[in-house]
């Protein structure tokens, strides 16, 4: 027994030895093995996932299939794109890319935490991004929050230290593709421009700085304003739909001024050193040092934004600021725990601490990482479309069916809105209508949305002949063929 204990404690030392060695290299390891163990279970995708493969389709086949919305920005739908245009499978590259831009992040995140802070804010900071069960959730969903967080991440990095003009070019340039890639990320464009302003410099310099800045995020922007233009022809078409389509079906969404707090800061333990951090920050007069501004900054911004301007809550949408957030949590965590080491008898003892930090932040994973595995029936669908040669538009409310079949899809999108609008335009064009009931959505106890719901399914039933009908919960999934 005693030879058995001997050998597991050289053992444990042995590692210990080389995670100090090497701590930044086991973080990544560590997160890597546990994105890809998420990944191997499997999770459908979501509605975005799908929207997203559908327009990298459309604009890499000339809109001869996919699907398209002016809502949503391009960067990710045109990386996806260029996969399925190279013969690779859109769903595969796009878990690939959220499990390389998830460890990218995680990297860029120990750059900016060691080069604001120190190493030990870096490291820390980015173990505490890496476990986070919201960050781990969005491995393999393909929506857009990797590839925006490494972009605007890379921004930071470049602004940061010393600025030069090329740096500060570069800072603009990749906040510009992330706010290409999600809109709200151009919050931190106007943080960065407002350090800019306040910091101690010449008025000449401050001006050089900002255009500059400004420049690096024009390049990418102003030739997405000239498609804008002769696409709708608006300029502004994405970002006046963006503004509008998240102000429907809120009663879906959460809601309230005190929803982030309650969803995030009180799901997510360890984040509620954030307000720890806020004191340091005023204690210790960090608004003097421009990067760590930048970093607040960034923070407070979307955090208002998020609760007083966007009347749809959905924790995810805080995913963004996640790396900035974990910045500021190491720091406020290593000052705590460097002042329990210097008491002689502290309330709880170092050891004691981190431990409990490290539960508070894995704690939820269990919980957060799972999802109930909707059905999709990819498979009765090709099947149909096999037995029956259809070559036809597929009518569906679901978007998932563009990622699995090579053909136009038509989206009965915005539920009852508009759903039975575009039914009637698109009648005798497709050659499969695929209707989730779940997908028709209507506000709690309306009863005149619900009459409306009923008569659409009706019309539908009497237009088409049903192939295929399963209930699963209070959902009901029907497949037609038009009559």
């Amino acid at each position: 027994m005693d030879t058995m204990k001997t050998a597991i404690k050289s053992s444990a030392d042995w590692i210990w030895q080389r995670i100090k060695r090497r701590p930044l290299f086991f973080i990544l390891l560590l997160s890597l093995i546990v994105r890809l163990f998420y990944l191997s279970l499997g999770h459908p995708l979501w509605w975005d996932s799908h929207v997203y493969i559908g327009m990298g389709k459309y604009i890499f086949s000339g809109g001869e299939i996919g699907i398209w919305e002016s809502f949503r920005p391009l960067a990710h739908p045109l990386l996806l794109g260029a996969f399925w245009k190279l013969g690779f499978n859109p769903i595969v590259a796009g878990k690939i890319l959220d499990l390389l831009f998830s460890l990218v992040s995680v990297y860029l995140t120990y750059l900016i935490g060691k080069k604001i802070f120190n190493e030990e804010v870096g490291l820390i900071s980015s173990l505490i991004l890496s476990l986070t069960s919201l960050f781990i959730m969005l491995t393999g969903l393909i929506l857009t929050e990797p590839l925006a967080i490494t972009f605007s991440l890379l921004g930071l990095y470049f602004f940061i230290g010393q600025q030069t003009k090329f740096k500060l070019f570069l800072a603009g340039f990749f906040i510009s593709l992330s706010f290409l890639t999600k809109f709200p990320q151009g919050i931190i464009f106007a943080a960065l421009i407002f350090v800019l302003i306040t910091k101690k410099d010449h008025i000449l310099t401050k001006i050089k700085n900002v255009s500059v800045t400004t420049a690096g995020f024009l390049v990418p922007v102003i030739p997405y304003l000239i498609f804008n233009y002769f696409r709708y022809p608006n300029l502004f078409e994405p970002f006046i739909s963006g503004s509008w389509i998240v102000t429907t079906s809120t009663w879906v969404y959460g809601s309230g001024i005190a929803f982030y707090f309650l969803q995030f800061f009180l799901r997510h333990w360890i984040y509620l050193f954030f307000f720890i951090y806020l004191y340091y920050f005023f204690k210790e007069k960090q608004w003097s040092d421009p990067n760590k501004t930048a970093i607040l900054m960034t923070i407070i911004l979307f955090l208002l934004y998020f609760t007083f301007q966007v009347p749809r809550k959905e924790v995810r949408y805080l995913t963004v600021v996640l790396p900035f957030l974990a910045i500021t949590v190491a720091y406020s965590a290593i000052k705590i725990y460097s002042k329990l080491k210097t008491k002689p008898k502290p309330a709880l003892r170092p050891v004691a601490f981190v431990v409990i930090c490290l539960l508070m932040t894995i704690i939820h994973i269990p919980v957060s990482l799972y999802f109930e595995a909707v059905p999709t029936f990819e498979q009765e669908i090709i099947k149909t479309v096999d037995d029956h040669n259809i070559t036809g538009p597929i009518m569906t409310t679901d978007p998932s069916f563009v990622s699995f079949a090579d053909q136009p899809v038509i989206i009965l999108s915005a539920g009852l809105e508009f759903g039975p609008a575009i039914y009637r335009e698109n009648k005798g064009e497709y050659g499969l209508l695929f209707l989730n009931t779940c997908d028709l959505i209507c506000p709690p106890a309306n009863q005149t949305c619900l009459a409306k719901k009923e008569q659409f399914q009706q019309l539908i039933s009497a237009e088409n002949r049903e192939v295929f009908r399963k209930a699963y919960k209070n959902c009901t999934y029907y497949i037609y063929l038009p009559e």
